[in-house]
């Protein structure tokens, strides 16, 4: 076959199609380290970088004027070296308290929130206390986490204040005056309710707001903060930063406060954490009554007004903290980028990931609100598995007239069945890819890494707020394996740069049920159906948009087809939608049943609209179990599909005639994947993403159909075109010949080398090393094997086969080098031999044999093992790894 290259921006991307990296400041760095890390940065293939301080760092440090100008070093280095950055704008995260600048001498910004208890009057009187005000969400941090979220590492509350109260079952108010404090304390409150009117067992609520006397954290609802956040953060940032393409917020943080007293014997659990509070909501359609149901109440009339109040209260703050950001930006002719909190994180079910609190009362869940706000999208994706982070970020890019995302990757040890700092220091660069792989499939344009450290993080200062090496590792650049990144990182950003033109083949929008969120009780139904049918979709290779309700107007239904601002769909899917904001949805939806699209629907049989009860559709209901039934059953086969499942293919329209696919293999066994007939000759022209060229095009005669053979991990991307002739092109040959069978076993007579300067010593190669006496080794383990007398069976090519590996592998044979692999299998093509042929492996693990022991963490060998873990093997003809 012979190869051709590439255009210029398929072999070289952009910097926007690159990954993009957080580089963890857990000290002041050098400027020499600077420097270095900067080349290593642009030497690996890295497009853009943000400078993030951690909690390691003193405070005192950060925004200080030996910070700012090694900010200032970093910025004029990546424009050196032509990298982009992005600011990212705290310390640490939680976007907005800017390590507790904003609300330094102005304590009327601190966080502020709303409490509630309830009892029943006896004699016309009840006693009700607030107190053990708490949040677990930051207990993963230990001390350090509330030292740095804390003035003294313990929350103070003060500025006590009455909202007001009324009685749970009737909506019914009480007067200002028949509630008053007995005691209030920096731990909490009393409350006197008196009511002689009312008969004994009345059930009665009281809500009260405080002020956080000693938090760091600001509060969203006011735009004040905000403004303050850009002043003291935003502008010596920028100053330090002046070429930088955007700023990056994360995560702006409300609390989840919960207390002794919260829910007082009440059946209704409503609402988890306490709200954010100023008492411009009761100006803004919030009032004591409406408090009353959104907490207490159970009925349909209840969960509307829960609605209402969320949504003024999401609005508020929304606009409060990411519009003022919005419109400095502008000001300043910089965009603005980030992500807040997503409880989906590591998963696909809405709540799936972060289900301990309600992430109702943070800045989020209206996401396709809050992507309005942002110039370009990102999302939140926690460890290696598939889950909904990209698909959703590149639906929320396109509801606003963009495409894609990026997509922040971070590692945390539950994975592992460790704790959370402790990460994974034993990701492997094979799962790394997978992960990157399936993002930009997904909708990802890059991806960024959480992240790169300082070298000397692995060096613990005891001084310390926290250990660094424990910070959500690993720090990539000081794996082993980085050195083997370049290559991977290149592949990544043409994949991504291979997929940026044209349009998504996608006909199946599935509906982010905004209403049932805000109205629910605990997770609602609609949290887990709505992960169900995102995954069991993407398994299926039916590609999909997630669209929100304000995509859904008068004038997008047309013939059975909704033409919405993110594309054309014939399907609908409403998972365990109970609840709709507007009764017009309802119509809109009916009509685009009644003239031919398809309405799929899971969990719920009606859907009614929050202010209109009487207004509803019905129509057949799917049960959880009978999803990917429905689907297999509902869609026709793909244009291109791998044998079982999961199916990792994309497909992009460039012209009626022209597509660009790319397909992944996602598993650890050689596939097929099968090219549907169809009635026009095709030509099938694969561009080679590892070494950005093109191998000869293939042609596909009319009503035929082509078999493509994946091996493990393997990547592929492909233009097919339609044409009506063949010039120049291999035909598809039904019959291959292959020479006779030849495999010569490598089991014996290897040595091995714990590092380049320690002693040759004899090793199997039926398991890892940490086996056979380097438990502790973290480094580039090196395998040679001798081979004298070699007798070559045939003229054919000869392959030596891995059939598994722990670590990349870099092969040399007589002093040549012939190549290298990052997965866990691998196959070359050996030179035409002499006699003696001198095999070298040179294998890179990981550095969690250095790292995990130091915490006293069991290394589980069935996990924690690197080299050769079968034989090696000579073999001939197509190197099938078995």
């Amino acid at each position: 076959m012979t190869t051709t290259a590439l255009p210029d921006w398929f072999q070289t991307p952009e910097n926007r199609f690159r990954t993009a990296a957080f580089w963890f400041w857990h000290h002041l760095p050098t400027p020499q380290m600077c420097r270095e890390a900067i080349a290593d940065m642009k030497r690996a293939g890295l497009g853009c970088i943000l400078v993030q301080a951690r909690l390691a760092m003193p405070l005192s440090d950060y925004l200080s004027p030996d910070y700012l100008a090694l900010c200032r070093l970093v910025s004029d280095l990546a424009e050196e070296h032509g990298l982009t950055i992005q600011i990212y704008d705290e310390y640490g995260w939680m976007s907005g308290h800017g390590g507790g600048r904003t609300v330094q001498d102005a304590d009327h910004l601190r966080e502020r929130h709303l409490f509630w208890t309830s009892g029943l009057l006896r004699k016309g009187q009840v006693t009700l206390r607030i107190s053990d005000i708490n949040t677990t969400f930051l207990d993963f941090l230990g001390p350090a986490g509330r030292r740095w979220t804390y003035d003294g590492g313990e929350p103070r509350w003060g500025l006590w204040q009455i909202v007001g109260g009324g009685i749970i079952s009737s909506r019914t108010t009480l007067q200002p005056s028949q509630i008053t404090f007995s005691e209030t304390d920096e731990a909490g409150c009393t409350v006197q309710i008196t009511a002689p009117d009312l008969p004994d067992d009345t059930q009665v609520a009281v809500f009260v707001a405080a002020t956080c006397l000693t938090s760091r954290l600001i509060n969203y609802l006011l735009p004040e903060a905000a403004e303050r956040f850009t002043d003291r953060v935003y502008a010596p940032l920028q100053d330090a930063f002046p070429k930088a393409e955007a700023f990056f917020f994360d995560h702006p943080y409300a609390g989840f406060y919960t207390w002794n007293g919260q829910n007082s014997g009440t059946e209704a659990d409503a609402i988890r954490n306490s709200l954010l509070w100023d008492d411009s909501l009761l100006h803004t359609g919030i009032n004591c009554a409406d408090l009353l149901d959104a907490v207490y109440g159970t009925d349909l009339q209840a969960a509307s007004r829960r609605a209402d109040v969320f949504e003024i209260y999401s609005r508020q703050m929304h606009q409060a903290f990411f519009g003022t950001l919005r419109r400095w930006c502008d000001a300043h002719d910089i965009g603005l980028t980030g992500h807040e909190l997503l409880p989906h994180v590591g998963g696909w079910k809405l709540l799936g990931g972060l289900g301990s609190i309600d992430a109702r009362v943070a800045p989020g869940v209206d996401y396709f609100e809050v992507d309005s706000f942002r110039t370009q999208t990102v999302t939140d994706a926690a460890d290696y598995r598939p889950q909904l982070s990209s698909i959703l970020g590149d639906s929320l890019a396109r509801a606003h007239g963009r495409t894609r995302c990026t997509v922040e990757q971070y590692s945390t040890g539950r994975e592992a069945g460790r704790p959370s700092l402790y990460g994974q220091w034993d990701l492997s660069l094979s799962r790394l890819r997978a992960q990157m792989i399936r993002h930009i499939l997904q909708g990802a344009r890059r991806v960024l890494l959480h992240a790169l450290f300082l070298p000397d993080a692995i060096h613990p200062n005891p001084s310390h707020q926290s250990d660094p090496r424990f910070d959500f590792a690993p720090g990539f650049n000081l794996q082993p394996w980085w050195d083997d990144a370049p290559d991977l990182l290149e592949e990544v950003a043409r994949l991504s740069a291979f997929l940026e033109d044209g349009t998504p083949i996608r006909s199946v929008a599935l509906f982010y049920p905004l209403e049932d969120l805000r109205e629910g009780n605990n997770i609602p139904d609609c949290a887990v159906h709505f992960g169900l049918w995102a995954e069991a979709l993407m398994d299926a290779g039916v590609e999909y948009t997630i669209i929100d309700e304000r995509q859904i107007r008068e004038d997008t239904v047309c013939n059975g087809w909704l033409h919405l601002v993110s594309g054309q769909f014939d399907t609908l899917i409403l998972p365990a939608v109970t609840v709709v904001r507007d009764p017009q949805t309802l119509s809109i939806l009916q009509e685009f049943s009644c003239t031919g699209g398809r309405l799929l629907r899971s969990g719920a049989a009606v859907t009614t609209s929050r202010n209109d009860r009487t207004r509803r559709i019905e129509g057949p209901v799917t049960t959880t179990s009978e999803i990917t039934r429905l689907i297999k059953e509902t869609f026709p086969p793909p244009l291109l599909s791998i044998e079982g499942q999961p199916q990792r293919i994309t497909l992009q329209k460039l012209t009626p005639s022209l597509l660009r696919i790319a397909i992944f293999n996602d598993s650890d066994q050689e596939r097929t994947a099968r090219l549907a007939p169809a009635p026009q000759e095709r030509v099938l022209l694969e561009w080679r993403c590892d070494t950005a060229v093109a191998m000869s095009p293939v042609f596909v005669p009319a009503n035929t159909a082509f078999t493509l053979f994946l091996m493990p991990r393997q990547l592929s991307t492909f233009e097919l075109s339609v044409t009506t002739a063949a010039p120049h092109c291999f035909p598809v040959k039904n019959k291959v010949s292959l020479p006779a069978p030849y495999k010569k076993m490598l089991e014996n007579g290897w040595i091995f080398q714990a590092g380049p300067e320690s002693r040759p010593v004899p090793i199997a190669v039926e398991c890892g090393w940490e086996q056979q006496g380097f438990e502790h080794f973290s480094g580039i383990g090196i395998y040679t094997l001798h081979l004298s007398n070699f007798k070559r069976p045939h003229k054919e090519p000869l392959h030596l086969v891995l059939p598994k590996i722990a670590g990349t592998v870099k092969l040399f044979v007589n002093g040549a080098y012939i190549g290298k692999s990052t997965e866990n299998r691998a196959s070359f093509i050996l030179p035409t031999p002499n006699k003696y042929l001198k095999i070298i492996l040179h294998v890179h693990n990981t550095i969690a044999n250095t790292l995990y022991p130091a915490m006293d963490l069991s290394l589980d060998p069935k996990i924690f093992t690197s080299g050769l873990l079968n034989p090696p093997y000579i073999w001939n003809g197509i190197a099938q790894i078995k």
